[in-house]
C-alpha cells in the first residue's frame, strides 16, 4: 500500500478562460518562459481538476514563450497505459512556439496581444537588430494611438518585459528609451533600478577585490543586499579612501 494523500495537492493554473454563458467549453492556458521538465504531467492535471471542478470540456493550450521553454518532454501528449488492454490514459493538449508565429498577425491583432509581438517570428530579409526595432515601433505606435489610457502603461511595459525574453538588458533599454508612458511606469523604473544596482554592486565588488582581495561570505552579502543607487555611488567614492572592506562598509 502507498500512502498517497491527494489531499495535499495543490494547483493554481495560469489562465481560464470561460466560452458561453453559463461556460459550455473553457479554454486553459499555460505560458511558459523557461524549462519545465514535469510540464505536461502539470498540463494535465490542471486539465482534470478543471473538468472536475467545472464539469465542462477542457481545451488546454501551453504558450511557448522562447526557445529555451521548449523541453524534449513537451510534445502536446500524455500517452501511457501500467497494464495494456485494461485500460490506458491518452491525454493531448496545444502548444503554441511564440518565436514561430508570423509577427504580422499580433501587430495587427487586438491590442492586448501587441506586447506578445517581439517574442514573434521577424520579417523576413532584416537583422535580428533591425526586424527587433520594426515591431517594437509598431507596437509603441499602436498601444499610443488605439489602447485605452488606463492600458497604455501597462502594455507598454509587458513589451518591455518581454522584450527582455530577446533581447539584451541594453538592447532593450535602447528600442523602448524615451516613451513618455515608459517613464510614468513604475515598474519599468523598478527595473531601471535593479539593473543600476546590480551594475554597481558587481564593480563595487570587482574593484573592492583589487584593492582589498576576496570578501568573505558575509561582506559580501552585506554588500549585496545594498539596494539603494545612492548608497552604493557613495561607497565606489570611498573606494579609494579606505584600506579594507570593514572600513568602506562601516558607514553604510
Amino acid at each position: 500500500m502507498l500512502n498517497v494523500d491527494l489531499s495535499t495537492v495543490t494547483a493554481a493554473a495560469d489562465l481560464f478562460f470561460g466560452i458561453g454563458q453559463p461556460p459550455r467549453e473553457v479554454v486553459h492556458l499555460d505560458v511558459q518562459s523557461g524549462p519545465a521538465p514535469t510540464l505536461d504531467r502539470r498540463v494535465r492535471m490542471y486539465n482534470a481538476l478543471g473538468h472536475a471542478h467545472l464539469g465542462v470540456p477542457i481545451h488546454s493550450i501551453v504558450v511557448l514563450l522562447h526557445p529555451r521553454a521548449d523541453y524534449p518532454n513537451i510534445t502536446g501528449q500524455v500517452r501511457y497505459a501500467s497494464r495494456p488492454e485494461h485500460g490506458h490514459t491518452d491525454f493531448a493538449y496545444e502548444i503554441v512556439r511564440l518565436w514561430q508565429q508570423p509577427v504580422a498577425s499580433f501587430l495587427t491583432g487586438p491590442t492586448i496581444t501587441l506586447p506578445l509581438a517581439p517574442l514573434c517570428l521577424l520579417p523576413p530579409g532584416l537583422s535580428e537588430h533591425e526586424g527587433l526595432q520594426l515591431v517594437v515601433d509598431r507596437v509603441l505606435e499602436r498601444v499610443q494611438h488605439e489602447a485605452a489610457p488606463e492600458q497604455v502603461r501597462q502594455l507598454l511595459t509587458a513589451a518591455y518585459i518581454l522584450t527582455g525574453l530577446r533581447a539584451t538588458p541594453e538592447i532593450a533599454l535602447g528600442l523602448f528609451q524615451g516613451v513618455r508612458a515608459m517613464r510614468e511606469s513604475s515598474t519599468y523604473q523598478a527595473i531601471l533600478d535593479e539593473g543600476r544596482i546590480e551594475g554597481k554592486q558587481t564593480t563595487l565588488l570587482r574593484q573592492g577585490r583589487r584593492r582589498f582581495g576576496e570578501p568573505d561570505e558575509a561582506t559580501q552579502q552585506r554588500l549585496l543586499a545594498i539596494n539603494s543607487v545612492e548608497r552604493l555611488d557613495a561607497l565606489c567614492e570611498r573606494l579609494l579612501e579606505v584600506g579594507t572592506w570593514q572600513d568602506l562598509l562601516a558607514q553604510s
